[in-house]
């Protein structure tokens, strides 16, 4: 097991750790948390949300942490809109919990993917609403609304810093996983200078290029990149320690 005794850290909100926590643990490793961001949700925006619901044809989740911020008051909710998802991991979450089919890119998980897809092309007059966290990207709504789509936005949590335990770091780790820019870029901010020349020595395992980007922007050398789904970012950790014993 090219993972067996290997620290690896999990940067993800700790609620939405335990799969990935399992299946490192599962192959060996010993993962550790170090939550460099949480999800606050908006009162506000979600008490809003069954109405809005009600008039959209197509409702769309950009992350886990939509479908998890969400869901709750969507659950007792009559649906008639069109599920999506940006990924296959959020879609395979959200239809178990809504016993529903959910359009998702199958080769890709980011929105240039979504927006791929054949029944997001023609949108005249459909109304679209997108559930996502505060200051999230604006490809997916702009580009729906060129395609005709009447677009609302529900920005129902905000990202917040975590409360990483440093001292992970300083007794050593063997690679660290990150599975957002905002993660990238938060883990260096709340590391501060001191901890700068540590994260650039790791090897660093995630789930998009836009990700790997971010962290070669900081200095990161050593960056495996998988698709977008827990089982592959451990296969592809795995198979990078079994060529690198």
């Amino acid at each position: 097991m090219s993972l067996a005794g290997r620290r690896i850290l999990v940067t993800r909100p700790p609620a939405q750790s335990t799969r990935l926590m399992t299946l490192l643990r599962e192959e060996g490793a010993d993962p550790a948390l170090l939550p460099v961001l949480d999800i606050a949700p908006d009162e506000r925006a979600l008490a809003a949300l069954p109405k809005l619901v009600e008039a959209a044809d197509w409702l769309v989740f950009v992350s886990p942490s939509a479908i998890d911020a969400a869901w709750p008051v969507l659950a007792s909710a009559r649906l008639k809109a069109q599920l999506a998802c940006v990924g296959a991991a959020s879609a395979a979450k959200l239809a178990a919990l809504s016993g529903r089919a959910v359009l998702y890119p199958s080769d890709g998980s980011d929105s240039a993917a979504l927006l791929a897809r054949p029944e997001l092309q023609q949108l005249a007059g459909q109304r679209v609403l997108i559930v996502r966290g505060v200051g999230g990207r604006a490809e997916l709504g702009e580009t729906l609304a060129a395609r005709g789509a009447r677009v609302t936005l529900a920005e129902v949590y905000r990202r917040v810093d975590g409360m990483p335990d440093w001292s992970l770091l300083d007794h050593g780790a063997d690679a660290l996983i990150l599975t957002s820019t905002d993660s990238a870029e938060r883990l260096f901010r709340l590391a501060g200078r001191s901890r700068s020349l540590t994260l650039q020595c790791l090897l660093y395992c995630v789930p998009h290029p836009r990700i790997a980007e971010t962290l070669a922007a900081h200095g990161v050398t050593r960056i495996v990149t998988t698709q977008a789904d827990d089982a592959a970012l451990v296969a592809g950790l795995s198979e990078w320690f079994s060529r690198h014993p």
